[in-house]
């Protein structure tokens, strides 16, 4: 049962992180910049370590570029 909840708030903290990353992204700002932005917000919300910000990163990244596609 656990596993299902963090399967969960990991998918929801993907949609909120990929949201930011749009809006972010269609105002023209630099992908660094966006980078940067997502990392703040993933420490301000959830206070994620260095190794989790950047799977969720990765993770943002393989969403963002199956949908540019």
């Amino acid at each position: 049962m656990a596993d299902h909840v963090q399967t969960w708030r990991k998918k929801l903290r993907l949609v909120v992180l990929v949201g930011i990353a749009k809006q972010e992204l269609e105002s023209n700002k630099e992908i660094t910049k966006v980078y940067e932005i997502l990392e703040d917000e993933m420490q301000e919300r959830w206070g994620f370590v260095a190794d989790t910000k950047k799977r969720y990163l990765d993770d943002v990244k393989k969403i963002l570029e199956t949908n540019m596609c």
